[in-house]
C-alpha cells in the first residue's frame, strides 16, 4: 500500500517573477498529478519543511502545473530562491476544488484580491480550455497597488476569449488611470448578470465585506464559493491542524466550501 504522505520527485522546468516577492513555478512531477481547480499540493524540501500550495494553471494539464509562490515563511522564502532544474518533493493533490460542473447553465463573476487570484487562474484558465460550453465570465480583482498585480499580462488574452476583466487599487498611484477603491466598489459600478455564482479568494478580512455586498446582492448562500485559509499540513485530516468546529477538515471537505456550509460555524473567516 502506498504512503499517502510520501511525496514524489518534481522538477521546477521555469521561474518566472510574477510581482515583487511573487514567482510562478512550473513543476513537472515524476508521475502525472490529476487535480480540480481550487484544490491544492503539499510541496517539500528536504531539511527545510513543507507547505501546501494551491495549484494556479489549468486542471486539464496533469503531466505540467504551475504554482505561485510568495515570499513570506521559511518553505515560501527557500522556494522563492530555487532555480530552473532544481527538484522538490510534492504530493496531492488534496480536498476539493471549485464546482466547475454548476457553471454549465450558470454565469460567473469570479471575485479576487492580490495572490488570491493564483488558484482563480486555474478557474479560468480551465473555463478557456472549454470555452463554449460556459456562460458569461467577470472577474473583479483588486490589490494595494498596481505593481503587486499578478498575471496582469494575461489580462488582454483573457479578455479576447470572453472574460469581462475589472480592476481596482486600494492605493491612488499618480499613473494609474483606472478603478481605485476597495475590491467592494467594483460590485457596486458594475452590475453582475442573473443567475451567477461568485467564486471568491483573497485576505480574510475582504471576506467580510465581499459577503455582506453578495448578499445585498440577492446571491443566495449556495451560491456563493470561497477558499478558506488555514494551517494545513497532512492534508488528509491526520494532523488535525486545519479542523473546523464541526469535525471537518479544510483539507478534506474544503479548502473550497460554499457559504451555505460554513456561515454558522464561529470565527470561520
Amino acid at each position: 500500500m502506498l504512503n499517502p504522505l510520501l511525496p514524489q520527485r518534481a522538477k521546477i522546468t521555469d521561474v518566472r517573477l510574477e510581482a515583487p516577492q511573487v514567482k510562478v513555478l512550473t513543476l513537472k512531477p515524476r508521475k502525472e498529478m490529476i487535480f480540480e481547480a481550487g484544490q491544492f499540493l503539499e510541496l517539500s524540501l528536504p531539511g527545510v519543511g513543507e507547505a501546501p500550495f494551491a495549484f494556479c494553471s489549468s486542471q486539464y494539464n496533469s503531466n505540467e502545473f504551475q504554482i505561485a509562490v510568495q515570499e513570506k515563511g521559511v518553505v515560501t522564502s527557500a522556494l522563492f530562491h530555487k532555480n530552473q532544474d532544481s527538484y522538490v518533493g510534492v504530493r496531492g493533490p488534496y480536498g476539493r476544488g471549485f464546482p466547475l460542473e454548476k457553471l454549465i447553465h450558470k454565469n460567473l463573476v469570479i471575485i479576487a484580491g492580490g495572490i488570491g487570484l493564483a488558484p482563480l487562474r486555474s478557474v479560468i484558465l480551465s473555463i478557456l480550455h472549454h470555452r463554449s460550453i460556459y456562460k458569461k465570465v467577470q472577474l473583479l480583482y483588486g490589490t494595494k497597488c498596481e505593481e503587486h498585480r499578478i498575471f496582469e499580462k494575461e489580462f488582454p488574452s483573457w479578455q479576447k476569449q470572453g472574460i469581462d476583466v475589472k480592476v481596482t487599487l486600494d492605493q491612488c498611484q499618480p499613473q494609474w488611470k483606472g478603478n481605485i477603491g476597495i475590491i467592494t466598489t467594483l460590485l457596486d459600478k458594475y452590475k453582475t448578470v442573473k443567475h451567477t455564482l461568485a467564486f471568491v479568494v483573497g485576505p480574510p478580512i475582504m471576506y467580510k465585506f465581499v459577503l455582506k455586498k453578495l448578499k445585498k446582492l440577492k446571491f443566495k448562500d449556495d451560491e456563493i464559493y470561497l477558499s478558506l485559509e488555514r494551517r494545513m499540513h497532512c492534508g488528509i485530516g491526520i494532523c488535525q491542524h486545519c479542523s473546523l468546529t464541526n469535525g471537518k477538515y479544510v483539507c478534506k471537505e474544503g479548502p473550497i466550501f460554499s457559504w451555505s456550509e460554513i456561515k454558522n460555524l464561529p470565527n470561520v473567516i
